[in-house]
Order: C-alpha cells, then structure tokens, then sequence
C-alpha cells in the first residue's frame, strides 16, 4: 500500500494498535538536542536509563535506537511519541531546516528583512 507524504505522520510510521496506545499514556519527555529529539520515559524508577535519541528525516521521525525500533515491524513507541505531539515534532523539524540553513552559511532569523 502506498501512503501518500502528505498523510499524518502517524500513517506512514504505521504503528501497531499496542505502540500507539502507549505512545499515549507512558510518561514521556522531550529534549530538543542538534541530532534530533531525546525522548526519555518517566513511567521508568529510573528514567535515564530510559532515554533513547530520535532522528528526523524528511520531517518524520524516521529512528530510534531502542530495541523495539530495531527487531520490530513498524514504529517503536519513542517514535511514536514524538509524531502524536505535534508541538514537539513541529520544534524539531524547525530546528533540523535551522541547522540545515546553518550548514549552508545562511542565518535564520525571526523576522526575516522586509522586501
């Protein structure tokens, strides 16, 4: 089945019912860091022991170290997480277009020089 770029995030990450629902209500926290988005679960005793780092490609959150992402089908729940928030995946794809426009030389600014 092909999904169009447009779909929600959640469409094309595909997740099972069971990633979504705790994508849902587990704990999580966000931390916007240059590589991506730190998404650290506070349902944990130890939450730091709980913290994996998502990358963003194409605007997706597109991996996720943790060992659901890597041995399961479709999305782990970290990535999950970061596609239902939308403020959260917004921040991060602004800040990945700022440090693209950064590696290219250019300056991002607020408020860009009137024509």
């Amino acid at each position: 089945m092909s999904i169009s770029p447009s779909a929600h995030p959640i469409e094309r990450l595909e997740p099972t019912q069971r990633t979504l629902q705790r994508a849902q209500y587990e704990a999580f926290e966000f931390e916007l860091v240059t590589q991506g988005v730190l998404v650290r679960n506070a349902s944990h005793a130890n939450p730091e022991d709980h913290e994996y780092l998502v990358t963003i490609e194409d605007g997706l959150p597109h991996s996720c170290p943790c060992p659901a992402d890597e041995h399961h089908q479709g999305a782990c729940k970290h990535r999950v997480a970061v596609a239902i928030r939308t403020s959260v995946l917004e921040a991060a794809r602004n800040a990945q277009r700022i440090h693209e426009l950064e590696a290219c030389g250019l300056q991002a600014t607020a408020n860009p020089p009137a024509p």
